[in-house]
């Protein structure tokens, strides 16, 4: 079976933080895919598919961490869920585009 995205999806290894958007309380999580529309995250945090997150990313070569003001978790699976980012700034999406276009591996097409 072969899944259609619409975003070419990068393995990656990066620290994140989030909150759910009705807690403040912030946790911690390491997102180990990632594409302009959204993210796979590891956490010992439960998250329920259908919760809205603000995602905070950081990278070393980013320097300051990109941050995504408004997500949705659309699966959750034994530690792992998958979150679709619904708001980020301009500035921050054009960061996350350089980012996946620097870390990318080449294509073989």
């Amino acid at each position: 079976m072969i899944e259609c995205r619409e975003h070419r999806r990068i393995p990656v290894e990066l620290q994140v933080f989030f909150s759910t958007t009705n807690r403040t309380e912030i946790r911690e999580g390491t997102m180990f895919d990632l594409s302009a529309g959204g993210c796979a995250v590891t956490s010992a945090a439960p998250i329920d598919p259908g919760a809205g997150l603000r995602l905070l990313i950081r990278a070393t070569d980013l320097g300051s961490p990109i941050t995504v003001h408004s997500a949705a978790v659309r699966w959750a699976n034994h530690g792992e869920f998958g979150v679709e980012f619904l708001n980020l700034s301009d500035l921050d999406r054009s960061r996350l585009q350089r980012f996946l276009h620097v870390t990318a591996p080449p294509s073989h097409s």
